[in-house]
C-alpha cells in the first residue's frame, strides 16, 4: 500500500508491501528494505539493522503524534485511495458534508431528497457495486442540500452523490 507522508511541511512517499511473510518498506525513493514492526494498540517498536525504536503512536484519521523519549513528533498521513479520490472529484476528502462514491457502481435508490433532514449515520442511498449493494451513509447530521444523481445511473470512484448542509 502506498501512503503519502507530511512532516515539518515536507512530503514523503512511503510503500509498505508483504513478501513472502516479511514485511517490506520503500521509503522515498530508497531501496525496499524487510523490516520488523510490531504494533500493539498504540505502542509501536520497530526493529532496524542497527537500532530499536519505539514510540506510543495516537491519531484520529490522518494526523498522528508519536510521543518518544526524544520529543514528539506530529505528521499527516494520506492513503493512495484517499489522494485518488481527491482528485478525481477535484476537491478535498475533508468535506465531510459531502457523499461520494467510493467505488464505481450504480445507484439503486436515493433514500434522502433534496431538503431531508438527516443524522450522522443515516443511509442516504443504495449503491450497487461488484454485484453487492452497498448503504451509503451521511458523515455529519443536517439538511440535504442536493442530490447530484438518479437511480439507474451508473457512477465512478470519487462520483459526487449528495451534499448536506451542516447543523448549526
Amino acid at each position: 500500500m502506498l501512503f503519502y507522508l507530511r512532516y515539518r511541511n515536507k512530503e514523503y512517499r512511503v510503500r509498505v508491501e508483504s513478501k513472502n511473510q516479511q514485511l517490506m518498506v520503500t521509503f522515498g525513493n530508497e531501496t525496499e528494505n524487510a523490516v520488523d514492526l510490531t504494533f500493539y494498540g498504540n505502542d509501536c517498536t520497530f526493529l532496524d539493522t542497527d537500532s530499536v525504536f519505539s514510540a506510543n503512536v495516537v491519531g484520529n484519521k490522518s494526523d498522528y503524534v508519536v510521543s518518544r523519549a526524544q520529543g514528539n513528533l506530529s505528521f499527516t498521513v494520506e492513503s493512495e485511495y484517499r489522494r485518488i479520490v481527491g482528485l478525481l472529484r477535484g476537491t478535498e476528502l475533508e468535506q465531510e458534508n459531502i457523499v461520494y462514491a467510493k467505488m464505481p457502481g450504480k445507484i439503486v435508490k436515493i433514500l434522502k431528497k433534496s431538503g431531508e433532514k438527516v443524522q450522522k449515520g443515516d443511509s442516504v442511498a443504495v449503491m450497487e457495486a461488484m454485484k453487492m449493494e452497498n448503504e451509503l451513509r451521511a458523515s455529519v447530521a443536517g439538511t440535504v442540500q442536493g442530490v447530484m444523481v438518479q437511480e439507474g445511473q451508473a457512477v465512478e470512484t470519487g462520483a459526487l452523490i449528495m451534499e448536506i448542509k451542516p447543523e448549526e
